[in-house]
Order: structure tokens, then sequence, then C-alpha cells
């Protein structure tokens, strides 16, 4: 599994120093919060190799994890084609790839603000949840959530939009995509 967050919010002009601070204490953020993990060994699938990408699943990640937002007094979030575009093509080439991983050079689109622009998003917050292996949407989200860093992706009143995406690689291995925003 992988995490990554990203905001367009603007540093505070202050000093050199501080701005200093500021882009370290981002990329710390950013590099701290990524990792990666999957099941030791990956569950039956429930999709054949090979078929059109499910939004059933893709859908069933949103409702799975809009229940784990209500669990914890949280409003849900909203479900933005966009979004659900930028996830699809991230799972997609996430699979092709046959790696989990944000930023992929060689993919068309290798980044999650390339995604995103590319589907039309203007953004001001937005993160990234990525897992392969699990059994089904319910399991991948589980899995998020006993995660630190994905559960923070999950739970965090910044996101307000979500976007999912689930595809089967042509070895039966399912990848699922959390994609989370506000838009500006």
């Amino acid at each position: 599994m992988m995490r990554a967050t990203f905001s367009r919010s603007a540093a505070p002009q202050v000093s050199t120093t501080s701005q200093w601070l500021w882009i370290g204490l981002t990329v710390l953020t950013l590099v701290a919060s990524s990792g990666c993990s999957a099941p030791s060994s990956p569950d039956p699938q429930p999709q054949e190799p090979g078929q059109p990408p499910s939004t059933t699943t893709a859908s069933d990640l949103v409702d799975a994890t809009n229940a784990e937002r209500s669990r914890a007094g949280m409003r849900s979030l909203t479900v933005n084609g966009r979004l659900m575009e930028a996830a699809r093509v991230q799972a997609e080439q996430v699979a092709a790839a046959g790696r989990l991983e944000h930023t992929l050079p060689e993919a068309r689109l290798p980044s999650l603000e390339d995604r995103l622009a590319a589907a039309g998003y203007d953004w001001q917050e937005a993160g990234e949840n990525l897992a392969y292996g699990q059994r089904n949407a319910a399991h991948a989200v589980d899995t998020w959530m006993q995660s630190p860093g994905h559960r923070v992706n999950i739970l965090s009143a910044t996101f307000t939009e979500i976007g999912a995406g689930y595809v089967v690689d042509p070895t039966g291995r399912p990848y699922y995509v959390q994609v989370f925003g506000r838009q500006r």
C-alpha cells in the first residue's frame, strides 16, 4: 500500500530561513507519508483477469470509505467523476507496471498532479491511497484503516470528494486506488 498527500497552500512569506524550513517540512511530510505493503499472498480474486475494470468495485471502495468516516462521526465524501477518472487511470497504470508507486515516470500520466490535470480537476488539496492483492473493496479499505498514514487520508477533514479505481492485472492481481480531493 502507498499513501500520498499534496497541498497547493501557499507557504508564509516570512523569511528565506522560514521558506526553506517550510519546504523541508513539506518534503519530509511527503517522504514520511509514503509507504508500501500488501498482503503476504493475494486473496482469491472476484474478477477474472483481462475483464474490464469493475465500476461496482470502485463504488464499493467509496461506500466502505464513507462507512469508516461515518463510524468516526465524519461527513461522507462526495463522489466526483473527475477524481473517479484520475483513480481509474492510476489503477490501470500501476496494474500495467506491476508495482505500487504514486509516481510512475514511464506512464502516460506519471504523477497525481498529472492525472488530476488530465481529468480537469482544479484541486487545492489532494491525496491518494494505493493497494493490491486484497480480496475485495471492503478488505482493501480495512487494510488502509490499519495503516496510520492511509487512515489519515480516509479520515481527513481536509478532503470533501473522492474517486476510486479498480483493475485486475493479467495475472489476476487486483489493484485498488482512492483519490481524495478538495477543489479550489
